[in-house]
């Protein structure tokens, strides 16, 4: 739809998308070909020069590098953009050579078109986005849900509500990313930790399971809203696998987390690969508690280049949105604790 309102009118957008002064002869093909079966949704050229390249966003997350694999294949057009919801922000580091446009700007622009068509759909879809919106305030609890209302949209817009309250401090960085399943949204919080090659992550989810979210809310068939985990955790970076994962250096930064908190959930951790599971066991042996040890080791160490092990807490469903913020920017000040802690060089 947005490829037909700007072929139709390209003039309103031309800025936002970097096509240039009255851009005319202005096409854009769908779904273009990026290599090795990657298609980017937006290839918008002026003439026969390509001009922009842009990946509308709308509730699903990015793929892994998948902006970079685009930027790659399309290095020689001058404009990258990842058109995403104000409601639902995707970061997108300037080093990426990305830059964000709204979809309320985009179609905020298009509703000023002089073609009536553009306008009139622009401005009607414009409504329909506003009116999908959550209502939602500091006050709004987690599982505050209204029967028949988009489950999966609820949940996202919780999680970035609270993302757009976090203010950690600067040494700290943080985003808004989908999960590995796809479904939950996950704000992080995170810095470089004093060992090489190894960071100290705060990441809060839904503590509900993705394979049982409902459609709609209020669905009998399904667990009720849980709340957020919140986990704290080691996380080692650009490895395939987690067999070298530091459970000493894990270990030596429990005293500072356990004298943080007294609400540590002391669920037995359950690393799955061999090798995880007997590096847990010695951290056991050797003084560390049998919770410190939840997160993902070689699975994602394979596919993603990580693997994080730490401990957790749980908010209650019913926290209201104000709440978990406030914790969240309180628990930033323990990364920064954790990150300035020593490491013993074995």
């Amino acid at each position: 739809m947005v490829a037909t309102l700007i072929e139709l009118d390209p003039d309103p957008v031309a800025d936002l998308l970097g096509l240039g002064d009255l851009p005319a002869h202005v096409s854009v093909e769908r779904e273009a070909s990026a290599g090795s079966g990657g298609r980017v949704d937006l290839l918008i050229s002026v003439g026969n020069e390509k001009r922009c390249v842009a990946e509308a966003k709308v509730l699903s997350g990015l793929g892994l590098d998948q902006l970079r694999r685009y930027r790659d294949h399309f290095a020689g057009v001058p404009h990258h953009v990842l058109i995403t919801l104000e409601h639902f922000p995707i970061d997108v580091p300037s080093s990426a050579g990305w830059r964000s446009v709204r979809w309320e700007d985009l179609l905020r622009a298009l509703s000023r078109s002089s073609v009536p068509l553009v306008a009139q759909t622009a401005s009607t879809w414009l409504s329909y986005v506003d009116g999908e919106m959550p209502r939602l305030s500091a006050g709004t609890r987690w599982n505050d849900l209204r029967d028949g209302e988009g489950f999966v949209i609820a949940m996202r817009a919780r999680m970035a509500w609270v993302y757009r309250q976090l203010r950690p401090p600067p040494d700290v960085e943080h985003d808004l990313v989908s999960s590995s399943a796809g479904q939950s949204w996950v704000a992080r919080l995170y810095a470089p930790a004093r060992k090489p090659g190894y960071w100290v992550h705060v990441e809060a989810e839904e503590r509900l399971s993705v394979q049982a979210y409902p459609k709609h809310a209020g669905d009998p068939r399904w667990g009720s809203v849980q709340g957020p985990s919140v986990k704290v955790c080691l996380m080692q970076r650009d490895v395939r696998t987690s067999a070298d994962f530091d459970w000493t250096y894990l270990r030596s930064l429990w005293p500072t987390m356990e004298a943080a908190r007294h609400d540590w959930v002391s669920t037995s951790a359950n690393p799955k690969a061999p090798h995880d599971r007997a590096a847990w066991k010695q951290m056991i042996a050797d003084g560390g508690p049998r919770h410190l040890g939840i997160g993902f080791g070689e699975k994602q160490a394979k596919q993603r280049g990580q693997c994080m092990f730490g401990a957790r807490f749980q908010l209650p469903a019913d926290a209201t949105l104000g709440t978990i913020a406030a914790e969240l920017n309180s628990t930033s000040k323990l990364l920064l604790e954790l990150a300035a802690l020593p490491y013993e060089v074995s």
